[in-house]
């Protein structure tokens, strides 16, 4: 064996055992946030704790839905600069990856769906695996084909995705001052830090977590198909109740660059209603929805 040889098997080694340390990261803080969910049995409830778990996951899912997969994965509008940058920002507190790396593996999701090479496929992959598991894989963490130079020439958006695990303990330390500003200030809404961080960090993310992934395990399975997208997607009107319209996959998958999911006036989609209020406000513009031709085009 040359020594360049060599030299590469080495390097192959030091990057696969970095990987497999990250899928194991994740793993700890995933099931960190899992167990510590359950404490919302010990810090109890209150309206003030159950009104900031709905905020947060508003926050959270809309910055998934609107933010990370429907702008940054498949461009199907266009923002401006500093509503861009919210969406990266508010997509960054559902803690599911830097915004760039998030949308890297979606376009490859999407370019191989239901194929070997679509981490998150219950089709070519056990439904665990589609749902949580692909995350801990040292696949998760190998350089991606898609380096989505079209975003990372903006550097608040290269800044928030490098620094996305600072933003993580920012949000933890947020909450739970929250929590103890309002218990200091407010005492007759009965809560405290610990009750906010439960209810307004930890579960709301796992709650969040879970939402998302199910479009990958959940809308891969069960559903309908009106559309020929040469994968198993399909529509799932519970999960587009839940994700804000991503349940709508099948949709989704035969014409990936529309900003709207549901296509019809009895498919849910709030996602496609915020984007066009924002758009009524001037955050947004140009979202890209098919023709009526298109849509005729069914099985």
């Amino acid at each position: 064996m040359t020594s360049i040889s060599k030299k590469q098997t080495s390097i192959g080694k030091i990057l696969e055992t970095r990987e497999s340390r990250m899928g194991a990261l994740i793993f700890l803080v995933m099931l960190y946030f899992h167990v510590g969910s359950l404490y919302v049995f010990k810090v109890g409830f209150t309206w003030t704790a159950f009104t900031i778990f709905l905020v947060s996951y508003f926050v959270k899912i809309t910055g998934i839905t609107m933010g990370y997969h429907r702008l940054f994965a498949h461009r199907t509008f266009k923002a401006k600069r500093w509503f861009q940058f919210y969406l990266a920002l508010a997509g960054s507190t559902a803690i599911q990856g830097g915004v760039l790396w998030w949308a890297s593996h979606h376009r490859g999701h999407h370019q191989h769906s239901d194929l070997g090479e679509d981490l998150h496929s219950p089709i070519t992959h056990s439904p665990f695996h589609a749902h949580l598991g692909w995350m801990w894989s040292k696949e998760c963490f190998k350089p991606t084909k898609h380096k989505m130079l079209d975003f990372a020439r903006f550097p608040e958006i290269r800044f928030i995705n490098r620094h996305y695990l600072v933003l993580i303990l920012l949000q933890g330390v947020f909450f739970y001052g929250m929590g103890l500003a309002l218990e200091y200030w407010f005492p007759i809404l009965e809560t405290t830090g610990s009750q906010v961080f439960v209810w307004g960090f930890l579960l709301s993310t796992v709650w969040t977590w879970h939402i998302t992934f199910s479009i990958n395990s959940i809308c891969h399975l069960f559903g309908s198909k009106r559309y020929e997208s040469h994968d198993e997607s399909r529509n799932n009107w519970i999960m587009s109740i839940l994700a804000f319209g991503e349940g709508w996959h099948n949709n989704h998958h035969k014409y990936g660059w529309s900003a709207r999911n549901g296509f019809f006036w009895w498919e849910w989609d709030p996602t496609w209603y915020l984007l066009k209020a924002a758009e009524k406000v001037g955050f947004v513009w140009d979202l890209k929805v098919p023709t009526e031709e298109q849509l005729r085009d069914t099985l």
